[in-house]
């Protein structure tokens, strides 16, 4: 699938006051499809031109053909008349749309182009944002940029060239009777203008209102289970509606200085009528008819050109208001697209690491979550030789999460050094693009999260070179055990429901580990990938480790002495450092640290085994 963000990297940022540069930068996404947008915009002055004829048509009509008394001119003149609708009806079609398609494809590209950059987006990102956030910002702020797109800032374009084209009409005809009708201009402008920045920021505001709102409801409905079981419904229904009545005071009083601006618009509209009228009538009847050019065409010509005129501008109220929800929209979908991504490998180029070996070096590894925060790992140092198996112990808090978060690039901006072994030398981890890097260092988590879809689609993930091999499916699921209880739920096609709740928690295990199985990674990441695992499941789940383990380097971040004890050496961390170092036998009989955790937590898993 194309990916429609502009290749030259982000835009600057828009300037908060200006909602033309904000429009813009909206620019690159529309640009693929210049060539419909231009066939509307081209639409724009045929549409003004006709516009502006047919009042004087009907000028025309009242004051040469009837006052003539021809008529065969006043025919000629009623032909010409329903030729301009005629022309203006086809201007208006095809530019309609043109330019809404121009705005419903733009939209579709640019959706896509978010969803792309969330899905590249580091694990920092998401520590700080709710994800009920990107889901406004995904949904209903791009769902108001479409609404502008289709029905806002092209057809203003129109608006402006057709005033221009009636102004300029009526200053043709006469001058002095264009500035008495515009005479109300000046207040026009400041009132567009103080109600537009009104709107702005009210419009902001309620995005930022609906995106909390929907990031509540995004989590109280991922933890119903704890609000039932606590009886905490009525607490939490009563803060969603607190938070809903941020969003609807702000779109009350949006909607009350958009009412105001249209009928103001209206009054001003008659106001003009009324000058014109008061102004022209003593010139309709003078004494010397010579002595005036105001005729009663004329005069019903400006009458028409007022109306018209005001048509957009009236418009315009209820526009302004559109456009202001996409602004405020865009900022918000600019700050997103604004977040630094994970770098990707160049398509067709080399795997940096298709030599590497399995080994692992760390070197006074230092590292925290973020910016003055403690930190989680103090200067640790050890190896992983190819196809040796790393375990690591120690209690909660002690940093041993981060070395797997570390070792794949969920995390960066740590001290020190973490070189891959590969047979051209050494390489960084941080040199190795993620996505390079996570085809050789997998990991399987405590908390697996498998999608609502079948079990093809969870183990291969859409990959294509999985996806399209069922049989390479299966022989992982074999490996890890799964194969009886998949076949006896029907299959690869079997649906495992929403993170899987027509599984069971070993079952999902299982399938996390057929992911690993299918892809045959370098270096295995085994973080507690068995701590909620039922003692029988656990015991199938051996023999899958078993299998994955085999030819290939793990470090093992483990609870339970099972998975411990075979390790060629085990690291005891504890407050981010490395405190010990060895074997299992040897770290007993030194009594230390790891001695206290044997006796605390590991004896009893291993008398069972």
């Amino acid at each position: 699938m194309r990916d429609a963000r502009p290749k030259s990297g982000p835009a600057p940022a828009p300037n908060s006051g200006s909602t033309w540069a904000a429009l813009r930068r909206f620019w690159p996404y529309a640009r693929p499809h210049r060539r419909w947008l231009w066939l509307g915009l081209l639409m724009i002055p045929v549409v003004a031109a006709v516009s502006a004829l047919r009042p004087l048509l009907v000028k025309q009509a009242i004051d040469g053909d009837i006052a003539a008394g021809s008529a065969l001119g006043l025919r000629f003149t009623a032909m010409l008349f329903l030729g301009a609708v005629m022309a203006e009806f086809f201007a208006s079609a095809v530019q309609v749309y043109a330019l809404q398609r121009v705005g419903y494809v733009t939209i579709s590209d640019l959706r896509r182009a978010v969803f792309r950059h969330v899905l590249r987006l580091p694990a920092r990102f998401y520590d700080k944002t709710p994800i009920g956030s990107l889901l406004a910002r995904s949904t209903s702020d791009i769902e108001a940029l479409s609404e502008t797109l289709a029905f806002g800032v092209f057809t203003i374009l129109t608006d402006v060239a057709v005033i221009l084209s009636i102004v300029t009409a009526m200053f043709i005809l006469d001058a002095r009777l264009t500035l008495i009708s515009l005479a109300v201009a000046p207040l026009l402008a400041v009132l567009v203008r103080f109600f537009s920045s009104r709107l702005r920021a009210l419009q902001l505001e309620i995005r930022k209102a609906q995106s909390v709102q929907s990031g509540y409801l995004a989590e109280q409905l991922a933890g119903v289970t704890v609000a039932q079981l606590f009886g905490r419904e009525q607490a939490t229904g009563d803060e969603y509606e607190r938070l809903g009545g941020r969003y609807l005071r702000a779109t009350k009083t949006a909607n009350w200085y958009d009412a105001s601006l249209y009928s103001l618009m209206d009054g001003i509209s008659a106001l003009c009528v009324a000058l014109l009228i008061y102004f022209a009538a003593p010139e309709l009847f003078p004494a010397t008819p010579a002595a005036t050019g105001v005729t009663l065409g004329l005069l019903f010509a400006f009458i028409d050109y007022l109306q018209r005129v005001f048509v957009p501008i009236r418009e315009f109220s209820a526009k302004l208001a559109t456009i202001q929800r996409a602004v405020a929209s865009l900022e918000r979908i600019y700050s997103l697209l604004d977040e630094p991504a994970e770098p990707r490998s160049s398509p067709g180029a080399a795997d940096p690491l298709a030599g590497f070996t399995g080994g692992v070096t760390v070197e006074n590894l230092r590292f925290r979550y973020r910016q003055g925060a403690p930190e989680v790992l103090r200067g640790i140092s050890f190896t992983i030789a190819p196809g040796e198996i790393v375990a690591v112990v120690g209690r909660t808090g002690s940093g041993k999460t981060s070395l797997g978060r570390i070792l794949t690039r969920t995390y960066d901006d740590y001290e020190g050094h973490v070189h891959l072994a590969t047979t051209n030398g050494p390489l960084e981890v941080r040199d190795v693009v993620p996505d390079a890097l996570r085809r050789h260092i997998l990991m399987v988590q405590q908390d697996v999260f498998l999608f609502n879809d079948d079990v093809a689609q969870n183990v291969s993930l859409g990959e294509p070179g999985l996806a399209n091999d069922p049989a390479r499916i299966e022989a992982a699921l074999r490996t890890v055990q799964a194969a009886d209880f998949v076949a006896a739920r029907g299959g690869l096609g079997f649906v495992v429901g929403e993170r899987g709740r027509n599984l069971s928690v070993g079952e999902t295990q299982l399938l996390a580990f057929a992911r690993v199985a299918a892809r045959s990674p370098t270096l295995l990441i085994l973080d507690e990938a068995t701590a909620s695992v039922d003692s029988m499941t656990e015991h199938k789940v051996q023999a899958a480790i078993e299998e994955l383990l085999r030819g290939r380097s793990v470090l093992v971040i483990a609870h339970r002495l099972s998975t411990v004890r075979r390790a060629d050496k085990i690291l005891v961390m504890q407050a981010g450092e490395v405190v010990e170092q060895g074997r299992h036998e040897d770290l007993l009989a030194r009594g230390g640290v790891y001695a206290e955790l044997y006796r605390m937590g590991f004896k009893e898993p291993e008398a069972k085994a």
